[in-house]
């Protein structure tokens, strides 16, 4: 079967790939494809190199606490008792190794609750069906500029009503 056949009998012909046609039944395969909630296979897997083998020359950053927890001032409590535990003479470190004291760094519960119950935020997670790939994090995210879309700012500047689009839009 061509590719041409094959993107005429189906429903969806924007998921037919170069290499469907030789599957055993590619109009059974595309079907899958278009059940709902389905992931596609992942790029990666069809490499010769290995997944995120590139990145081995690339400097990785320290971790770095979240905002909302370096709010609640634990970095600078930790930073105050390890250097008192650097004070402490060898025999001292073992002992307290051995008998440990508790409750050496104390915050506050209201400013630990606030820290994780009002002021905590999501960290950005990718949507259902979306693949990472090599490279993704370092691309620009453009979800408010979108082409043949005029935002309100453009729009005001331009002088243009927010109901009637400009006679130039459709032939962008």
């Amino acid at each position: 079967m061509k590719i041409f056949d094959l993107k005429m009998k189906v429903n969806r012909p924007d998921l037919v790939e170069g290499w469907d046609v030789t599957s055993k039944d590619p109009i059974f395969l595309l079907m899958l494809k278009q059940v709902r909630n389905s992931v596609p296979v992942p790029r990666h897997w069809a490499q010769k190199r290995r997944y995120l083998q590139y990145k081995r020359g690339i400097h990785k950053i320290p971790f770095k606490l979240p905002d909302f927890i370096e709010q609640t001032g634990i970095s600078k409590l930790r930073e105050k008792s390890s250097e008192a535990d650097a004070a402490k003479s060898l025999k001292q470190k073992m002992r307290e190794r051995m008998q440990p004291k508790m409750g050496k760094i104390d915050i506050d519960y209201a400013i630990l609750h606030d820290a994780f119950f009002k002021n905590q935020k999501k960290s950005k997670q990718t949507d259902h069906g979306d693949v990472y790939y090599e490279g993704k994090e370092y691309e620009i995210r453009m979800k408010d500029f979108k082409p043949g879309r005029l935002s309100k700012n453009l729009q005001a500047a331009l002088g243009i009503s927010e109901n009637v689009p400009p006679t130039w839009l459709y032939n962008m």
